[in-house]
C-alpha cells in the first residue's frame, strides 16, 4: 500500500508555490480518521486567534464550549457532571487542533507546516468535538526539511508556542494542577504524531501512559482509559 505522504511532486516540493499548502493539507486529510483538514472557513469556524485575542484582553473564550459540553453530559447522562469533566475535555481537544496539522504533516512527508494563530480554526459537531481542521494558506508557514527527527522536533517546538498562550491563562473554574494542564499538551502531541505514524503505516505499539487525566471515569457506565494515567499511580492525574 502506498504511504499517505508519498505523493511529493511539485505542488509540495516548492512550499513557496501557492497550491503547496493546500495540497499538503489535502495528504493530511486523507489520512485523517476521525477529522476533516480543509482550508476553506465557514461561518461556523473558530478561529484560533480570535480565542487567543480574547484571552489576551482577559476573557474566558472558551467558557461557552466548555458550559455546552457539561450541560450536554448532562442530558446524556442524566446525572451532574463535574466541572473538571468537561474542562480536561476541552483543554485537550483545543491542543489536538493545532497538533494535527503539524504533527501529521511532519510525520507524511518532508513538510514542517506550522500554522499562525490567524491561520488555523476548526469547527464543532454535534457532539461539541471538533470534526473540521481549517489552516488558511495565507496564515500558514510551509517548508521542506529532510531531517524527520529534527523536523518533527521543529514541529513540537511551534505547537507549543502555538497553544502555550492559552494553556497559561486557562482558568475553567476548577483547579488544574501545572501536571494536568501541561500533561494535556504533551500528551495531544504525542498522540497526533502516533496516530500520524500509524497512517504512514509505521508500527506504533501499545498506547503508552498518558500524563494528563480526561476523568471521563467520572460519567456513569465510563470506566479510565488504557492509557489513564490513574493505573498503578493512585492520586495522579
Amino acid at each position: 500500500m502506498e504511504r499517505p505522504g508519498a505523493e511529493i511532486d511539485a505542488r509540495a516540493a516548492n512550499p513557496r508555490a501557492p497550491e503547496a499548502v493546500p495540497h499538503v493539507v489535502a495528504i493530511v486529510d486523507r489520512a485523517l480518521p476521525f477529522t476533516t483538514m480543509t482550508c476553506d472557513t465557514s461561518a461556523a469556524t473558530v478561529r484560533f486567534g480570535d480565542v487567543v485575542a480574547h484571552v489576551r484582553a482577559g476573557a474566558d473564550p472558551l467558557a461557552p464550549w466548555r458550559d455546552a459540553l457539561r450541560a450536554q453530559m448532562q442530558s446524556r447522562h442524566a446525572v451532574p457532571v463535574p466541572p473538571h469533566v468537561p474542562a480536561a475535555f476541552v483543554l485537550q481537544w483545543w491542543c489536538e487542533v493545532a497538533a494535527t496539522p503539524m504533527a501529521y504533516a511532519a510525520s507524511l512527508g518532508p513538510w514542517l507546516l506550522v500554522p499562525a494563530a490567524s491561520g488555523l480554526g476548526f469547527e464543532l459537531a454535534p457532539g461539541l468535538y471538533p470534526d473540521r481542521i481549517t489552516v488558511d494558506p495565507d496564515g500558514t508557514s510551509l517548508e521542506v526539511d529532510d531531517d524527520p527527527a529534527g523536523r518533527l522536533e521543529r514541529a513540537r517546538t511551534a505547537y507549543v508556542a502555538l497553544v502555550s498562550e492559552v494553556v497559561t491563562a486557562y482558568a475553567p473554574g476548577v483547579k488544574m494542577s501545572s501536571r494536568q494542564r501541561w500533561g494535556v499538551v504533551e500528551d495531544m502531541w504525542e498522540t497526533a504524531v502516533r496516530r500520524a505514524r500509524g497512517a504512514a503505516g509505521e508500527s506504533v505499539g501499545p498506547e503508552p501512559a498518558r500524563v494528563s487525566c480526561c476523568f471521563i471515569y467520572a460519567l456513569p457506565g465510563m470506566l479510565e482509559c488504557a492509557a489513564c494515567p490513574r493505573h498503578g499511580r493512585p492520586g495522579s492525574g
